[in-house]
Parts: structure tokens; C-alpha cells; sequence
């Protein structure tokens, strides 16, 4: 497989062209440029240093409460709740509302459940009734 040469595009064409294959070198002399610049964004930011007094009110720092408890209504879910400083729950996961859904999904279970062992009861005593004559 053989390459052949690809002839140049743009300026360097055109003066092979002209100069009738001759190259020729023009040197250009480089424009002297400055550092570059930076987009201006405005005055310089002022550093200012704060100090705040120390009283008692900063010391204390009041804190946020994180609770992590096990549901007793539903199947020992945990809960988790995030509580401020005057107890008032701030976040809880999984929410009240998922708790509630939870537990009226297990109570139908449960009466399904129920329902279907009663239903199975019946139909056994009844099968008994049937071979037995009565």
C-alpha cells in the first residue's frame, strides 16, 4: 500500500503556485503582547475579618436531635427522626404517612389472613359432614 503525498491547502498553495514552486520564508516579526488579561468582573473583593464578642448566648450552641427508634404499631420499622432544639420533628424517614399506609396494608393482610383460615375451617367441617353422613 503506497501513500501519496497531500498537497497543502490555504497560503502555502497559493505561493507554491505564484512562485512557481519556489517556497520562499517571510519571517514575521512577532507582535509584542502584553501578559494576558484577565475579563475585568467588577472591583476587587475587601477583605473584612469579623469578630464577634463572645457571650454565653454563642457558647451555647443549640443543637439539632437525631432519633432512631423502632415502630411498635407496625413490624419493628425503623424510624428515623430529625428533631430542632425545641423538639418540634424537622424530618422523619420513612414519613408518618408511609407508616400509616404500611400499617393499614398489614391490618388488611392480617384480615385476609383471617378470613381465608376461617373460610379453609368451614369447608374442612364440611367435608366431614359430607363423609360421615350427618
Amino acid at each position: 500500500m503506497s501513500i501519496n503525498p497531500v498537497p497543502a491547502v490555504g497560503n502555502a498553495t497559493n505561493t507554491l503556485l505564484t512562485t512557481g514552486g519556489v517556497r520562499t520564508s517571510h519571517a514575521r516579526t512577532p507582535e509584542p503582547q502584553g501578559p494576558p488579561t484577565q475579563p475585568n468582573s467588577g472591583p476587587e473583593p475587601r477583605q473584612e475579618i469579623r469578630h464577634q464578642p463572645q457571650t454565653s448566648e454563642t457558647s451555647e450552641i443549640v443543637k439539632d436531635e437525631v432519633q432512631v427508634q423502632r415502630d411498635g404499631e407496625s413490624n419493628g420499622q425503623i424510624v428515623i427522626r430529625y428533631l430542632d432544639h425545641a423538639g418540634q420533628v424537622i424530618l422523619q424517614v420513612p414519613s408518618s404517612q408511609i407508616l400509616g399506609l404500611a400499617r393499614a396494608i398489614e391490618r388488611a393482610l392480617e384480615e385476609q389472613a383471617t378470613r381465608r383460615s376461617s373460610v379453609s375451617q368451614e369447608c374442612e367441617l364440611g367435608e366431614r359432614r359430607t363423609t360421615d353422613g350427618r
